[in-house]
C-alpha cells in the first residue's frame, strides 16, 4: 500500500471538510450580517418616522398657536363689528320713525317739505359723523388681515408636510427656507431678529418634506440657543454645482470638544427628559442620504453656523436653461 497516497487523499478530504465548513461559516456570518443590517435599516426608518412624527407634533403645536391668535381677534372684531351695526340700525330706525310721524300728521305739504327741507342735512350729517361705522370699518379691515395671515398659515402648512409625498421632486429651497420660518415663527417671535438674504437659487431634486424637516430642526436649534434675545441670519446662494442653505445665530456657541460629536446618533447637550439627541443627527443623514453634506462652525459665546449644501440638479438646468432654472428669493 502506498501511505503516501493514502496520506495525500486523506490530506485533501480534511482540506475539502475544512473549506466547507469556513464556506459554512461565511454563508452564516453573511446571513447574520445581512439580518442585523435589516434591523438596522428597519430601525433607522422607525427612528426616521418617529422622528418626522415629532416633527409634525412640534409644527402642529406651534400651528395651533399663529393660528389662534389671529382667529381670536377675528372672531372679536366681528362680534364688535355686530354691535356697531345694531346700533347704527337703532339710531336709523329712530330717524325713520320720527319721518314717518312727520308724514302722517295734520299738516301741510309744504309744511312737511319745510320740515324736511331744514331736518334732513342735519340727519345726513348725524349718520355721516356717527363713529360706529367707522369704527366698524377699520375692525372689519383687521379682521381680513387676519384671515390673511391663517390663509397663508395653513398654505405654507401644506407645503411644509406634505405628508402625501415621499417622492423626491425639483424644489426651490427658498419656499422651505419661507415655510419653515412661519411654522417657526411661536418661537421666533417678539425675541429672535430674522434676517434673510435669500438669492436666486436653482432648483434641487429632493423629497421637500425632509429638507423641511432639517430647515426646521435647525431653525428651532437656533432659537433655543439663543435665549431671550437674539438674531438669526439666514442665506441661501448657489456655490458651483450645489446650493447652499446658512443658519447662522448668536446663541450660546458650541465647545470645541462637543463639536465634533454634534450628529452623533443620541448625543445631547440638554438635560434628561428634553432632548433624546436625535436631531442633528437624522438632519445629517437626510442631508447626506440627498448627496448634500452639512457643517457646522461655532465659537463659544458668539454663535454657531450651519451650513447645508444640496446638489443642483444638472438635467433640470440643462432641460430648463440656466436662466429658467434660477428660482427668485421670496
Amino acid at each position: 500500500m502506498n501511505w503516501f497516497l493514502v496520506a495525500a487523499l486523506l490530506g485533501s478530504v480534511g482540506l475539502a471538510v475544512w473549506l466547507w465548513l469556513q464556506l459554512q461559516r461565511s454563508k452564516v456570518a453573511t446571513e447574520l450580517a445581512e439580518t442585523e443590517m435589516k434591523k438596522l435599516q428597519g430601525s433607522q426608518a422607525q427612528v426616521m418616522h418617529t422622528t418626522k412624527l415629532a416633527s409634525l407634533g412640534q409644527m402642529v403645536a406651534g400651528v395651533t398657536h399663529e393660528i389662534n391668535t389671529p382667529l381670536g381677534f377675528v372672531r372679536s372684531n366681528a362680534q364688535v363689528v355686530v354691535e356697531l351695526l345694531a346700533e347704527h340700525r337703532n339710531r336709523v330706525t329712530k330717524v325713520s320713525e320720527v319721518l314717518a310721524k312727520m308724514c302722517a300728521a295734520e299738516v301741510s305739504a309744504s309744511q312737511v317739505q319745510d320740515a324736511l327741507r331744514r331736518g334732513l342735512p342735519k340727519i345726513r350729517a348725524m349718520l355721516d359723523q356717527d363713529e360706529r361705522l367707522n369704527e366698524a370699518s377699520e375692525l372689519l379691515t383687521d379682521a381680513l388681515e387676519g384671515v390673511d395671515q391663517i390663509s397663508s398659515l395653513v398654505k405654507n402648512l401644506k407645503g411644509f408636510a406634505r405628508v402625501d409625498r415621499d417622492g423626491q421632486d425639483l424644489w426651490n429651497v427658498n419656499e422651505g427656507i419661507e415655510s419653515a420660518l412661519i411654522i417657526a415663527q411661536h418661537q421666533l417671535r417678539d425675541r429672535i431678529e430674522v434676517v434673510k438674504n435669500l438669492e436666486s437659487v436653482p432648483l434641487v431634486r429632493v423629497i421637500p418634506s425632509q429638507i423641511n424637516q432639517v430647515f426646521l430642526n435647525l431653525i428651532t436649534n437656533a432659537a433655543q440657543a439663543m435665549g431671550e434675545r437674539g438674531r438669526l441670519t439666514v442665506e441661501s446662494r448657489r456655490n458651483g454645482s450645489a446650493v447652499e442653505v446658512e443658519f447662522t445665530d448668536t446663541g450660546h456657541g458650541i465647545t470645541a470638544e462637543i463639536l465634533p460629536k454634534i450628529f452623533d446618533p443620541f448625543f445631547t447637550t440638554k438635560p434628561v427628559g428634553e432632548g433624546t439627541g436625535l436631531g442633528l443627527s437624522i438632519v445629517h443623514k437626510i442631508v447626506t442620504s440627498h448627496g448634500g453634506n452639512i457643517t457646522v462652525a461655532s465659537t463659544p459665546g458668539q454663535g454657531a453656523r450651519f451650513l447645508v449644501s444640496l446638489p443642483v440638479d444638472h438635467a433640470a438646468l440643462k432641460s430648463h436653461g440656466l436662466g429658467a432654472s434660477a428660482v427668485s428669493a421670496s
